[in-house]
């Protein structure tokens, strides 16, 4: 399992009730990971100041973990390639400073259809950085859900080179089955982290706490916890076992607020699988979720 420290740099998810935790928290929460056998640790550099509190945090350690980082490469159609070494080199050096490391473990590319722009170029250019040591493992987040945009890096991206993909799932989101994009995956064997397993935080919440906003997600929730109360399962141990137990998953990317909700995560590792006939059901009754249901992107959108 990998915990994800978004929420140690910012106020995130929409069922977040604590805010940004201050250090003393922040502490307690990654004790709670260390001591419960998390080794991994996901962040970005767009994730407030999640990194700073990471570097602070082992500053102070005897003990260590993998962290993954993410950068952003903002491109248009003026970008050149000298553009492109030099925002590579800054973020990377910017975050090795916050994270006070003198090599990032591993790095994602945050939004990765730069491949489809730059293809081999941006490969280069990640090489350079693993050749002088400032980064280990490279690989993707994923953000789009378009078969089209995945054609266009998956050119680039099923280069061995990228190690690592990190993609939104879960038992509601059935697009990456439906187009393809999770076998292809699988079958190059790409290390697959899979995030955003209780959607952001919606599936926490009862559809009496839905905002205007987001009353269309009501008749699934209902649906989902249905479902979860037919298999003896409370939601948050369907949600967690359906991707536990899926094929291909290296490991699961989860966010918490305190360090009880840590410990609630790695007990979740006992959840036993789900039947093969309530997987069916799920499979059929999530495929028409609506886009603006499962993106939270679009739930700002009026």
């Amino acid at each position: 399992m990998t915990l994800g420290t978004v929420q140690l740099g910012m106020s995130y998810g929409i069922a977040n009730q604590q805010g940004q935790p201050n250090e003393e928290m922040a502490g307690r929460i990654l004790n709670a990971a260390i001591d419960g056998g998390i080794t991994c640790l996901d962040t970005a550099s767009a994730y407030g100041n999640s990194e700073q509190v990471l570097g602070n945090y082992f500053r102070q350690q005897s003990r260590s973990a993998t962290i993954i980082s993410k950068l952003i490469l903002h491109v248009d159609t003026t970008t050149t390639l000298t553009d492109l070494e030099t925002q590579i080199e800054a973020t990377i050096s910017n975050s090795m400073e916050r994270l006070q490391t003198d090599c990032v473990p591993a790095m994602l590319l945050h939004r990765p259809n730069v491949l489809g722009q730059f293809g081999g170029k941006i490969t280069e250019l990640l090489q350079k950085q693993v050749k002088r040591g400032h980064i280990g493992k490279v690989g993707a987040s994923l953000l789009s859900f378009e078969a089209r945009d995945f054609a266009d890096n998956w050119q680039e991206l099923q280069n061995d080179f990228y190690e690592i993909v990190q993609l939104p799932i879960n038992v509601m989101d059935r697009r990456m089955f439906a187009n393809g994009t999770f076998h292809q995956l699988q079958a190059a064997k790409k290390l697959l982290f899979a995030r955003s397993i209780y959607l952001q935080g919606l599936f926490f919440l009862s559809p009496s706490q839905l905002s205007e906003r987001l009353e269309q997600a009501a008749p699934w929730l209902t649906l989902l916890h249905t479902y979860a109360e037919q298999e003896g399962m409370s939601v948050p141990e369907l949600a967690f076992s359906y991707i536990h137990h899926m094929p291909g998953i290296a490991s699961i990317v989860f966010g918490a607020e305190t360090p009880e909700q840590v410990e609630a995560n790695i007990a979740l590792l006992q959840t036993p699988a789900i039947s093969e006939k309530t997987l069916d059901l799920l499979g059929k009754a999530f495929s028409k979720v609506p886009d603006q249901v499962i993106t939270p992107s679009m739930w700002e959108v009026k």
